[in-house]
């Protein structure tokens, strides 16, 4: 990989927002790594939110 092209720009936003993002950049302009990191950081994303509305549920749960 040549270190003098600029970097793509992580995904941000809600999944709306990265799914627009991906879809205006050049597929060849995607590496495996980069890739790789999108998904790493879109499923902690997901489990911190699972984690919080699994914490709200069991706030109303009656014991």
């Amino acid at each position: 990989m040549d270190d003098h092209l600029p970097s793509t720009p992580d995904l941000t936003g809600t999944v709306d927002d990265r799914q627009r993002q991906l879809a205006a950049l050049s597929r060849e302009s995607l590496t495996a790594e980069w890739l790789r990191q999108q998904l790493d950081d879109t499923l902690r994303a997901w489990s911190a939110t699972e984690t919080e509305l699994d914490i709200s549920r069991e706030g109303r749960a009656d014991y």
